[in-house]
């Protein structure tokens, strides 16, 4: 099993300042959208859909040009371009150490994650199953990689007890059915295969939310067209049920930089107002997925989200 440093632990470090005056950024928000008509929209496969295909240009020019959707992962609290590589490196190790040969990524966006992988690793068979997106066509061409249209819930058109190492980056958070992906992955797993899901979630704890922040994690989830995040401690509740967890790691602070660098090319749009109504004009729905990264700082640092790397090992 892999037991690289970077991954066993979260490395304390101070993480760049950043402001965290919740009522300013609701006041922002609010200024440029309708609230309750956001909170209140129902979040189902068409929205998900749409959402990706809405955004995925913008992710490209304001995120990453390569095509990472997720959060950089940071050792030393300050971004960095090669962090958004750091989820799949975490994968490139599972890999070398149990000698995998066939992996499969479920929700492969734009095939980043793969085509990285696959080029690295000329020997390893890569398979990504999406619910809406084709690969960049630059992607497509690489011979060890293979794309293919479907939904995590259902992978019935890939055979049972084929893969040594599946994973999935920041997109099990979009299922309000976990345990049937957790189930239907374990199916397509041989035996003591592994299940790395590296996301996002609630965090538990004892104390309720206060009235902003209850609205400001809605907000988050309905920015990312999300129906709810669930606690982290019921979803590792479902992973028990079908394997053996062999690493559960908070993250939440090796993303806050990322998290950060995201939040500050976002705020001048939520300072000019005048300037973000005319953009909206244009953009709406593609400009309203900014809510979520906007808030997204404020939800780690006051314990709201968290951010998990779990490795899960099909030994039941």
């Amino acid at each position: 099993m892999a037991t690289s440093s970077s991954t066993d632990a979260v490395i304390e470090h101070r993480v760049v300042e950043y402001d965290d005056d919740l009522e300013l950024y609701l006041k922002r928000v609010g200024r440029l959208f309708d609230i309750p008509s956001i909170i209140n929209e129902p979040q189902e496969k068409p929205h998900i859909v749409n959402y990706f295909e809405k955004t995925k240009m913008m992710y490209r020019l304001a995120h990453s040009w390569e095509g990472y959707k997720h959060f950089g992962i940071s050792y030393d609290g300050k971004h960095k371009r090669k962090d958004f590589k750091e989820q799949e490196r975490i994968v490139e190790r599972y890999i070398h150490d149990s000698g995998a040969k066939n992996v499969l990524e479920l929700a492969y966006g734009s095939g980043a994650n793969i085509a990285s992988l696959a080029r690295r690793n000329p020997d390893v068979t890569f398979e990504g199953i999406d619910l809406s997106h084709k690969p960049l066509k630059r992607y497509a061409k690489i011979p060890n990689a293979h794309f293919q249209l479907g939904d995590y819930h259902d992978l019935s058109a890939l055979e049972d007890d084929t893969y040594d190492i599946a994973f999935i980056i920041e997109a099990l958070c979009y299922s309000t059915n976990k345990l049937q992906v957790l189930r239907e992955v374990k199916k397509k797993l041989r035996r003591d295969g592994l299940f790395i899901v590296i996301d996002g979630y609630r965090k538990d704890r004892a104390a309720p939310l206060s009235p902003s922040e209850s609205l400001m994690w809605k907000l988050i989830e309905m920015g990312w067209s999300l129906d709810m995040f669930e606690c982290v401690k019921d979803v590792e509740s479902y992973m028990r049920e079908e394997y053996s967890i062999a690493l559960a790691k908070d993250a939440t602070q090796n993303v806050l930089p990322s998290a950060i660098r995201s939040a500050r090319k976002i705020r001048d749009y939520y300072a000019h107002p005048a300037f973000a109504r005319a953009v909206n004009k244009l953009l709406s729905d593609r400009v309203r997925s900014s809510i979520s990264p906007y808030l997204a700082p404020t939800s780690f640092r006051r314990q709201v989200g968290c951010y998990y790397i779990h490795v899960l090992k099909n030994d039941k």
